[in-house]
């Protein structure tokens, strides 16, 4: 279920959110890079060698919206860049929300729109 102010890129069902993901493994930085049309993308320390980029993929995801790493399983994609992660948790819409926030996009997610920050002067 999502709304019309939704990105494609996400479906929160019951308790579950499930993104779209384009993993980056062995980035000199590591974190949420950005959310765009096509999903989030996501770099990792790790290289892409025997599950290394995905156990750190689900720890940066599990650490970006606060559940425990159970709570992020990969759905699609375990051995590519491109990947479909579902979230597991009490409140989906927060993580969407947190998710995008930290991706740096401002999409009215949560029925309210984001308040306005002024820039640096």
């Amino acid at each position: 279920m999502t709304s019309s102010g939704d990105p494609p890129w996400f479906r929160i069902s019951g308790s579950e959110l499930t993104i779209e993901i384009a993993a980056r493994p062995g980035s000199s930085r590591r974190g949420i890079v950005r959310a765009g049309q096509g999903g989030l993308t996501v770099a990792v320390h790790a290289a892409p060698d025997k599950g290394k980029a995905n156990d750190e993929l689900i720890e940066t995801l599990a650490e970006a919206v606060e559940v425990p790493r159970s709570a992020v399983t990969i759905v699609r994609g375990a051995s590519s860049r491109k990947k479909t992660i579902r979230i597991t948790t009490a409140q989906p819409r927060a993580a969407a929300a947190r998710l995008l926030a930290l991706g740096n996009i401002n999409i009215d997610i949560v029925g309210e729109r984001p308040a306005k920050t002024s820039g640096p002067r």
